[in-house]
Order: structure tokens, then C-alpha cells, then sequence
């Protein structure tokens, strides 16, 4: 892949056609073509990647080629792996309040990281074993928040590991069964 660059009056493309990357609100992406728009309209054209999202095929997302902040390569399946191996280490988020837990979720999010992901969808996980181990239902706030965390997650573990989806959901959440288990003795017990 070659590096993005400012040239005079033009931009030169840091990915090219047919190469994958990751988009900050669609997930695993090949770009498909790379255009002038004006998306704002006349007089506002800029370079755009026409993107198309590999797990929601026949959509489209155009997000500017100098959008550093919204794209970024996909992880390798060693970082995957890696990152697999540390899920009982990583962090959690414990937050009793709702609304602060929400939003302490959606800063990790926003950070575009695998590993922020992981902490939000194991902090989430974690979360719900206990309320359901107490005889409560799930918050549907954690639940909206785990689909967005988790989608994103398992989408770029699967594709990195070449593996289905569930596949690495499942070995997430098996890596989890210890602290799962102690969670919920400690609150039922």
C-alpha cells in the first residue's frame, strides 16, 4: 500500500482499488473505486473511496480518501490472535450508572481500536452474566451498545483470522467462562 500524501491540487490514495480496510461505521471494507464528488455540493469536490462493506454486501459508503480518522487497516491475524490470547486480562468498565456507562462505552468505541472494542464487549458481557444470574433482564442499552462493539470486533477478527463469525465470537466469550463463572458466584453466593 502506498502512503497518503497532500500533492499539488490532487491526493494521492493511501489504499488502492480492491484493498480492504477498516471503516470507522461500517466495518471490513474493499474499496471499490476511487472518484471525485461533490458531496456538499457544487464547488465542494474532493476525492472519495467508494467503499463496499464485506459483511452487508450490495451496500456503499463514500467517505473521503483524507479521512484519516475514519479508516485504517485492518489487523493483522497475528494482532488478532494476540489480542484473542488477552481477554481475560484486558480491562473492564464498571459503571453502575446507566447513563455514565453508556457514554464511558461509546468514548472506548470511538477510539477505532480492537482492543477497545474487546474491553466494551467483555465489560458488557460480563455486565449482563450477573444481571442475569440475579434473576434480571439484560439493559437494552448494553444490548445496543454490545451489537455496535461486537459487530465491529468479530467482524475484523474474522476476516483477519479468515474464520466465520460466530466462530470467534464463541472463542471470545469461551476465554471469558472463568471470570463469567466468578461473577456470578460471587453475587449468587
Amino acid at each position: 500500500m502506498t502512503k497518503f500524501i497532500r500533492i499539488d491540487r490532487g491526493w494521492c490514495s493511501m489504499y488502492k482499488v480492491g484493498d480492504y480496510l477498516m471503516h470507522e461505521g461500517s466495518g471490513v471494507c474493499q474499496v471499490k473505486e476511487i472518484c471525485e464528488k461533490a458531496l456538499a455540493g457544487r464547488g465542494s469536490e474532493k476525492m472519495y473511496y467508494s467503499l463496499e462493506p464485506v459483511y452487508d454486501k450490495g451496500g456503499q459508503v463514500f467517505t473521503p480518501v483524507d479521512s484519516g480518522k475514519r479508516i485504517r487497516d485492518i489487523s493483522t491475524k497475528d494482532e488478532m490472535e494476540e489480542l484473542l490470547d488477552s481477554v481475560p486480562d484486558l480491562g473492564t468498565i464498571d459503571e453502575e450508572n446507566t447513563r455514565l456507562r453508556a457514554e464511558k462505552f461509546k468514548a472506548k468505541i470511538s477510539e477505532f481500536e480492537p482492543g477497545s472494542l474487546a474491553s466494551v464487549v467483555k465489560s458488557i458481557y460480563l455486565h449482563q452474566q450477573v444481571r442475569l444470574a440475579i434473576g434480571k433482564k439484560p439493559m437494552s442499552s448494553d444490548e445496543r451498545i454490545m451489537d455496535i462493539a461486537g459487530r465491529k470486533l468479530f467482524e475484523e477478527m474474522a476476516f483477519a483470522m479468515d474464520l466465520d463469525i460466530d466462530e470467534v465470537r464463541d472463542d471470545f466469550f469461551l476465554r471469558l467462562s472463568t471470570q463469567r463463572d466468578a461473577a456470578v458466584k460471587k453475587v449468587a453466593g
